[in-house]
């Protein structure tokens, strides 16, 4: 059943040149049990026919279209429509992902029963249903993540729910970011708002496993560079170890012998020795982040 009456989601989906993913998330929007939607579409330099497929689009969900000439990048895309938004609350949808049809829905049922209990929180999120190409497995599973526990990984993933002026007061996405924008965000949102709270119902699906970029694939100097500023703008000491175990993540990023050491005494053993094996080392990462 289709429900009418809710406080307006306004959700925003950035793109570019990628007409075929897009169109199945968008498709998961329109779908959504949840009617009192605001779709925010920013086409980002798209020269794929993108804007096109967007004003014919017919629903009563109203579709809003940002058009960018030329590519501004995906933190002022989100950016651009979070300051457009009109909703009371505000999620993303990345164009390679989809929505599950009830997601907007738990997610509205879940703040009210939050507020009804007067709990102190800052945003919502959900577990992920990743699709990496070779199997399928959920991610982002913690009940509650803190601004303490945020800062040793990105343990919420890259969508949240939250009131548009509870993101707009955050600073919104750093445009700075080469990667990481997400993660960056979140911490801001929690050390100022408050923890953020799973509602656990498995209603994003992540698909990695297209031909498309991803942030896996992008170049070594970029993950360091946010690396650099993530640990620079919202880390102490304490932090550096779960830094550096973030970058082991990344193949193209190569370690020194003092990082791998560093990554078996947190008892991080498959990720150093894989990366022993690999070899290649490099400068220490520790030293490039303070």
């Amino acid at each position: 059943m289709k429900e009418k009456m809710s406080e307006l989601v306004s959700i925003y989906l950035p793109t570019k040149n990628r007409l075929s993913l897009l169109q199945r998330a968008v498709s998961s929007v329109l779908g959504q049990t949840v009617r009192n939607i605001e779709l925010i579409i920013v086409s980002d330099g798209s020269e794929d026919g993108t804007c096109e497929y967007v004003r014919s689009i017919k629903s009563d969900i109203h579709v809003v279209l940002i058009e960018n000439k030329t590519s501004a990048g995906a933190c002022v895309s989100r950016n651009q429509a979070i300051e457009k938004a009109t909703g009371k609350f505000v999620t993303g949808l990345d164009d390679d992902d989809f929505f599950m049809p009830h997601r907007t829905a738990q997610f509205l049922m879940r703040w009210r029963e939050l507020e009804s209990s007067h709990a102190n929180f800052s945003c919502l999120f959900d577990r992920r249903v990743v699709d990496d190409g070779n199997s399928v497995f959920l991610s982002n599973t913690n009940a509650c993540v803190t601004h303490k526990q945020i800062l040793t990984a990105n343990l919420i993933g890259n969508q949240i729910f939250a009131k548009r002026d509870t993101v707009v007061d955050t600073g919104m996405f750093n445009p700075h970011m080469p990667a990481w924008q997400d993660w960056d965000l979140w911490a801001r949102l929690l050390k100022k708002h408050g923890d953020a709270i799973n509602i656990q119902s498995n209603t994003y699906y992540f698909d990695i496993s297209h031909e498309f970029e991803r942030i896996s694939n992008r170049s070594a100097e970029k993950i360091k560079n946010a690396a650099q500023l993530f640990y620079k703008n919202n880390c102490k000491e304490e932090n550096l170890q779960d830094i550096i175990f973030s970058m082991a993540d990344y193949p193209q990023i190569n370690f020194s012998l003092n990082d791998i050491y560093q990554l078996l005494k947190m008892g991080k053993f498959r990720v150093g020795i894989r990366k022993l094996l690999r070899g290649n080392f490099n400068n220490s990462m520790t030293s490039s982040l303070i």
